[in-house]
């Protein structure tokens, strides 16, 4: 809860000196540190729900301001010897905008743009309602969405499937979701000579979250994200 709260204070902050930073490969960094990077930094990229599964229709929008992210050591090889980075109470935060808009037929589509340990990345969202769910029933969605760290010296995208579950109250609206993720992350390190390393993980994910409606076409949402490793994410918004 005090991460949460600390993550949501963030949230309408500006980033400044928290998001300078970068990646910075010593000779003694080695393909398994690389690997530990590519995990969190997918975790830290990767675009989140924050979202319920019922579709908000042609008229609906949605514009977030967003912070979070995973839990890391900050003992381990791969954070001390490759990130300029600061953390805030044990995870690496990053902070970006969340752009949604729904469509016809049950379809919403999202963008996002963002910044992390000084890096920039973005992404995009398509999520299908399959059932919009009643009065006892619960809505449910597909998603599948795409992330991309840009600019950096390590190529770092995330691309995932998930199946969102939601119910809908009159001011909560809790949902739950269960995704697989590929992330794909390559690099140049090495010594005498640097050579390009890639790797690539694949991770199931499972989300609980929860959206509240603070104000007329105002709300706030956070959610937890269980995948390599646990993942907090907290944001304010207006939509309709």
């Amino acid at each position: 809860m005090k991460r949460i709260l600390a993550l949501a204070a963030l949230v309408l902050l500006p980033a400044g000196s928290a998001l300078a930073g970068g990646f910075s490969f010593s000779t003694s960094f080695t393909p398994r540190a690389f690997g530990d990077l590519a995990d969190a930094f997918g975790a830290a990229i990767a675009f989140p729900n924050l979202a319920t599964a019922a579709a908000s229709g042609v008229a609906g929008f949605d514009v977030l301001a967003v912070a979070g992210g995973p839990q890391v050591d900050t003992g381990a090889t791969w954070w001390r010897s490759a990130v300029d980075a600061r953390t805030i109470g044990g995870i690496l935060p990053s902070y970006r905008a969340i752009v949604r808009k729904g469509l016809p037929g049950g379809v919403d589509v999202g963008a996002q743009f963002g910044r992390v340990a000084g890096e920039e990345f973005w992404g995009g969202e398509l999520r299908y309602s399959v059932w919009g769910g009643g009065v006892l029933a619960p809505a449910a969605a597909v998603r599948v969405a795409y992330a991309r760290l840009t600019g950096s010296a390590v190529a770092l995208d995330v691309t995932e499937g998930q199946v969102v579950v939601s119910k809908g109250f009159t001011v909560v609206s809790p949902y739950v979701a269960a995704g697989y993720a590929r992330t794909t992350a390559e690099a140049r390190f090495g010594d005498p000579i640097p050579i390009r390393h890639r790797v690539q993980r694949d991770r199931w994910s499972g989300i609980v979250g929860v959206r509240l409606a603070i104000a007329p076409f105002a709300h706030l949402a956070a959610e937890v994200r269980r995948g390599t490793a646990t993942s907090v994410t907290v944001g304010v918004g207006v939509g309709l």
